[in-house]
């Protein structure tokens, strides 16, 4: 009975053992299967990782293609609304076409080219608007670069404005001292105005103008009496300003010839000068003698008033101006 016992027991126990030799292979292969399992669920939260970090990135490309597509929808309504405006005024432009039409064949005309003009100065200035804008920005850095070179030229600036300044009160002393001058002249001829002699002022110069009739005969160079009385009076005024320039002009009308004309007036303008100068001591350098024949008229000439004008002699008194040269060549 034991044996029996045993044998039976030794039969189980081989028979386990046998068992578990059959399921080692099972296990081992469920463990594998765990081991893939687990790697294959990291693999899985590492790819939910990536796809989350890609999803919130969409997010934010979604955002930004809203904001785009709502900026891009502005615009768009932007470009109806000026289309509508564009559309509009065309069909404003088509209705007073229209009405234009019913109208008279000449005045018909005439609005159609002024509705064609509107219409060229309309599109000519929607399409140079980029050109101004473009200009703008380059006047304005141009501007710009102005103004900066101005910060650094404050000082010349300064140094011209004096020179100006001394320029001008100058000017003002050499106007006043011209005025006076004028003023003296005026005096000494004034029993000659009237008589063919008139004292003007033009461009900061002194003009004594004298007519054929107060110093010469018709086609004549020697100097009347009445004439010499008025040279005299002058040279006494003119010998008191040294500084004044003296240029004598001799003028005729056109008859007679060019070549006897010119001759004449150099030759009048001549004997002017001799009267001056025997008449006082001006210096012969102050005095420049010119004759301008029939070639500087102040009048016509197809009348004998006009040609009276014309036969005339100019004194021409000019100040020292060297020192405005001086100031502007510093």
């Amino acid at each position: 009975m034991k044996n029996y016992i045993l044998f039976t027991f030794c039969a189980f126990v081989f028979a386990s053992c046998a068992s578990l030799q059959k399921q080692i292979p099972a296990v081992k292969q469920a463990e594998a299967s765990r081991d893939s399992l687990a790697l294959l669920f990291d693999n899985c939260t590492n790819a939910y990782t990536v796809l989350e970090v890609e999803n919130k990135t969409l997010g934010n490309e979604i955002v930004a293609l809203r904001a785009d597509t709502a900026a891009k929808s502005t615009r768009i309504a932007e470009l109806a609304d000026l289309n509508t405006s564009y559309k509009q005024l065309n069909e404003n432009l088509n209705a007073q076409q229209t009405k234009i039409a019913a109208q008279g064949a000449a005045e018909t005309k005439a609005a159609l080219e002024d509705l064609q003009r509107v219409r060229e100065t309309l599109f000519a200035r929607q399409d140079s608007l980029d050109v101004l804008q473009q200009s703008f920005a380059e006047k304005t850095k141009i501007l710009e670069d102005l103004m900066r070179e101005m910060g650094f030229k404050d000082s010349e600036l300064s140094l011209k404005n004096s020179k100006i300044a001394d320029m001008e009160a100058l000017i003002a002393r050499k106007d006043s001292a011209n005025n006076a001058l004028r003023a003296k002249i005026q005096r000494a001829l004034m029993n000659f105005e009237g008589q063919g002699l008139t004292v003007e002022q033009r461009g900061g110069k002194i003009y004594v103008v004298l007519e054929e009739s107060l110093l010469f005969k018709v086609g004549q160079s020697e100097v009347a009496t009445n004439g010499q009385n008025a040279l005299k009076q002058l040279a006494t005024v003119l010998d008191q300003n040294p500084e004044i320039a003296i240029t004598i002009e001799g003028h005729t009308d056109n008859t007679g010839g060019s070549k006897r004309n010119w001759d004449l007036s150099a030759e009048r303008a001549l004997a002017i000068s001799q009267i001056l100068l025997n008449n006082s001591k001006i210096d012969g350098k102050r005095i420049t003698v010119s004759g301008k024949g029939q070639y500087s008229p102040i009048a016509a000439n197809d009348t004998p008033q006009g040609r009276a004008k014309n036969r005339r002699s100019e004194i021409i008194l000019t100040p020292d101006l060297q020192e405005i040269f001086e100031i502007i060549q510093d």
